[in-house]
């Protein structure tokens, strides 16, 4: 399984569009990895997780074929992760799209009521479908990839998800947009031991909040994780999802992870699982 991730920002982007923070002050100066897009990924061709606001700098600035998209799965409906205007321009006129190639929508309630508010209820005029989630249940994708909808502890007036992919055996847990998650669903993910997981990390050094997730909360979870058996020996995990408002910046975060074995995601960081 071959996984892009595209972007590792929270909503505003680091560095924000108008902040003239220190933190985004220096992202400006230092460039390379401290530049983060908003958060999404990419598996193989096919596949994607989130489309916000960054998407088509996505596909310029990894050269992703979004012609070849054909499974789209929506963490949730907020902007930074969800930009359903971009669907308009699958319209003839706009993009010529074969007859019968469609995009395999998989959202809440939320994503739908946004998506045919930006295009209408015609989903066909977009060569689109949309498909309801249900946490826990397996969706069949392209290329032998199973989805699996994992409830996030993130806004409470919709339902949530991170995604758990598995392909051939190999598990990888998208886990950012949410806080520490409850007991019910630790004791459900150390039924699918994985071999890497992103964890979000938006408030970086700042203390422990909720609906995301510190730096020492990344730490904690990554330990139960290890502890209840839902990572193999050796799997990867991975800070991502960060606001400049956490203040660290990356270096700064690999030498507070660095002892815990846990890495620090990057704009177009690739794994291959």
């Amino acid at each position: 399984m071959d996984i892009l991730i595209c972007g590792t920002a929270a909503a505003e982007g680091w560095p924000a569009l108008f902040c003239h923070c220190q933190p985004c002050a220096e992202a400006r100066s230092r460039g390379g990895k401290d530049i983060r897009s908003r958060s999404a990924y990419a598996v193989g061709e096919s596949i994607r997780i989130d489309f916000g606001p960054d998407s088509n700098h996505h596909s310029f600035a990894h050269q992703l074929p979004y012609e070849r998209l054909t499974h789209l799965l929506m963490s949730h409906s907020h902007a930074d992760h969800f930009s359903p205007v971009e669907f308009g321009y699958r319209r003839k006129g706009f993009s010529q799209i074969p007859e019968g190639n469609l995009l395999h929508i998989y959202g809440n309630d939320r994503v739908r009521q946004k998506l045919v508010e930006a295009v209408g209820e015609n989903l066909d005029a977009v060569y689109a479908l949309f498909h309801p989630i249900e946490v826990w249940q397996p969706v069949q994708l392209t290329d032998g990839v199973t989805a699996i909808a994992v409830p996030a502890e993130h806004d409470r007036s919709e339902l949530c998800v991170n995604w758990l992919l598995e392909q051939r055996g190999r598990r990888f847990l998208q886990g950012h947009d949410t806080g520490v998650w409850t007991d019910e669903t630790f004791d459900r993910l150390a039924q699918f031991p994985m071999d890497s997981v992103a964890l979000d990390c938006t408030y970086g050094g700042l203390p422990p909040g909720t609906g995301h997730m510190s730096c020492q909360q990344v730490v904690d979870v990554a330990e139960r994780l290890r502890g209840s058996g839902a990572l193999k020996p050796g799997a990867q995990v991975i800070a991502t999802h960060f606001s400049h408002n956490g203040g660290w910046l990356h270096d700064e975060m690999i030498r507070f992870f660095a002892p815990h074995n846990i890495e620090v995601a990057h704009d177009g960081m690739r794994l291959s699982l």
